[in-house]
């Protein structure tokens, strides 16, 4: 992966995508620790094998992917984990396929999402982003970004316009959309 292969950039895409991936695996550990370590665990080996890596689709889609998987595999070493064995009733069996399943789902949902919020003009995606996955106030939003409370609003109520004529155009959005901001706004 040459375009991340100097200190610099590699800082840059860790800030970006650092957030959102702790939040990934926190919905998979919902443990605020763990998913931080595993996080961090996933760009340190990123770093390391960062001339190794060949990413066919975006960096986030990649990460995102990378991320669940460590969640998952952490989930698996603790030690009230359920073993799947020959002697496991069949329906602990089931529930835990269907979970990974749901899994799955989820995890097709979040890409179909992100690549819709993606495609919001820059300062109104980082607006978005910085209510729906860091959880902060209009006003905390407005400071950190030095713009007014009422700009926020306007970037805010034209996201999810965006988002809904988008969801329009494709019905199966809405509930990915629904299932990423978890707020009923649609």
């Amino acid at each position: 992966m040459a375009e991340y292969s100097d200190i610099a950039s590699f800082e840059n895409l860790f800030k970006k995508h650092y957030k959102f991936l702790v939040l990934v695996a926190y919905q998979i550990v919902r443990d605020e620790a763990a998913a931080e370590d595993i996080t961090q665990d996933f760009f340190i080996n990123f770093w390391n094998r960062r001339n190794e890596v060949s990413i066919e689709t975006s960096f986030q889609s990649y990460a995102t992917r990378a991320v669940k998987n460590l969640s998952l595999s952490f989930l698996k070493k603790q030690p009230l984990s359920v073993e799947l064995t020959e002697h496991t009733p069949l329906s602990i069996q089931t529930d835990y396929l269907e979970e990974e399943e749901a899994l799955l789902i989820k995890e097709t949902a979040d890409e179909k999402v992100l690549g819709l919020v993606n495609l919001l003009p820059d300062e109104r995606r980082k607006v978005f982003m910085q209510y729906v996955v860091d959880g902060l106030s209009y006003a905390d939003i407005a400071k950190a970004n030095n713009i007014s409370i009422n700009t926020v609003k306007t970037q805010m109520k034209r996201a999810y316009a965006f988002l809904k004529a988008k969801a329009a155009e494709d019905p199966l959005a809405v509930i990915f959309i629904a299932i990423l901001l978890g707020k009923g706004k649609f």
